[in-house]
């Protein structure tokens, strides 16, 4: 019987099995990118959803406020019994008197000017709406610069957990080859001992790195709202093309001068102040609307209809200051929003500064780190060739060990601080 058809199905079966499974490990990889977690930030963060209820709530302001502009219109009906007692001043005589009142009515006002009060609390209540959704703008804004700078943060650390393995791995051939020429008489106990303290030391760095990037991937999904998807996950890491920005500070300061939410919102804030004011000022002058009522009134059935209608005229002479008092908190509060707005000024200046000073010098440190590294490349392999060859000592070879791990973490750190102050040199200026 041949059984080479039979051994080539079951080998067939297995190679298709191993690639369901494959396939399967596969599918349950989520690898992200950057635009994705930034678009369930977007989506899941309950700050913007904080901003975003806001918006609804000064969009519900604006239909009060505007509700004056139209007619008002109101129903109503009532039952009125009236039990008394009651002296006859003839016969002197008393007795207990019940009236009944029975009533229907429909009453329409419609308000015809007012010197400014309500148009501008109509204005004010827009203004807010508007400040309302830039800062809707700026929630957004500030959520994708801190996720972005979660982001990178996660990848370094992960990188950092790499750098701590590779050095694990050092250590141990390290410790290897040293108990290795301890057995063969040609290394003391001591390079044994030097070897085995190093591999622990790595162990425990390698530990506090792991615990680092944990903790940062639970900083980012405390960002997000919670994790971005179900299950396992991991994070597309980014190349680091170096690019210095080209503009000066003044122009980037200009830049953002126009484009940051938080300078247009205040704004739209003193905007609104100064309507407020103008609805408190108007207050010291009369209002003048029309009113109409029909309705329905009698003790006893049949109803008698009656009607009435006129123009009323309210004119408040005098309030115990308490329109005086609306007109100085106004003014108050539109000084507070001015020195708001120049404190906000002198912020963004500050913030783009600063963000501009960080990415030139992260980009130095680049530079500078890539060269580390290069150098300290070459002088672990110069150690491990003198220690191979009886030339140097376990002390020379465990420094250099750690030149090269402290310059790959240096490496590292500093290539995703290069990404993360583009991040927020991005947000400073507005973009």
């Amino acid at each position: 019987m041949n059984v080479w058809p039979i051994r080539a199905a079951f080998a067939l079966m297995i190679l298709m099995l191993m690639g369901l499974v494959d396939s399967a490990a596969y599918a349950e990889e989520n690898i992200l990118t950057l635009d994705q977690i930034v678009q369930t930030a977007i989506r899941k963060n309950p700050g913007i959803t904080i901003s975003q209820q806001e918006v609804a709530a000064s969009r519900a302001r604006v239909t009060q406020t505007t509700a004056a502009y139209l007619p008002q219109v109101a129903a109503n009906t009532g039952y009125t019994r009236l039990s008394q007692w009651y002296t006859d001043p003839f016969t002197g005589k008393d007795f207990r008197r019940q009236d009944d009142d029975m009533n229907a009515s429909v009453s329409v006002s419609q308000y015809l000017y007012d010197f400014g009060q309500t148009d501008g609390k109509v204005e004010q209540s827009r203004l807010s709406l508007s400040a309302s959704q830039k800062g809707v703008t700026q929630t957004i804004a500030d959520t994708v610069r801190d996720i972005k700078k979660s982001y990178y943060e996660v990848l370094k650390r992960q990188n950092l957990v790499k750098v701590n393995q590779e050095s694990i791995r050092i250590q141990e051939e390290h410790l290897n080859q040293a108990k290795a020429f301890y057995q063969a008489g040609i290394r003391p106990k001591i390079d044994v001992t030097k070897s085995e303290t190093e591999y622990a030391n790595s162990r425990l760095n390698l530990i506090r790195a792991d615990f680092a990037y944990q903790s940062s991937r639970l900083d980012m999904e405390a960002l997000l709202g919670g994790p971005p998807v179900e299950g396992t996950y991991k994070l597309a890491d980014v190349p680091t093309s170096l690019s210095a920005e080209d503009l000066s500070v003044e122009t980037l300061v200009q830049e953002a001068g126009s484009r940051r939410p938080e300078i247009d919102r205040i704004k739209d804030q003193i905007k609104a102040a100064q309507a407020l004011l103008k609805a408190s000022q108007a207050g010291n002058w009369p209002s003048i609307t029309a009113n109409a009522v029909g309705g329905w009134e009698n003790t006893a059935y049949p109803l008698q209809d009656y009607w009435q209608m006129g123009v009323t005229v309210s004119w408040p002479l005098f309030t115990g200051y308490n329109i005086q008092g609306k007109i100085a908190e106004s003014r108050a509060a539109i000084d507070k929003l001015e020195a708001s707005r120049r404190q906000l000024e002198l912020q963004v200046l500050n913030e783009v500064s600063v963000a501009y000073l960080g990415l030139n010098a992260s980009i130095e440190a680049i530079t500078t780190s890539e060269f580390a590294v290069k150098q300290a490349q070459e002088n672990m392999e110069l150690a491990d060739g003198r220690y191979k060859n009886g030339v140097g000592n376990a002390i020379e070879y465990s420094d250099a060990e750690l030149a090269l791990t402290q310059a790959k973490s240096n490496l590292v750190q500093a290539s995703y601080l290069y990404h993360q102050q583009v991040a927020e040199l991005d947000h400073a200026v507005g973009r």
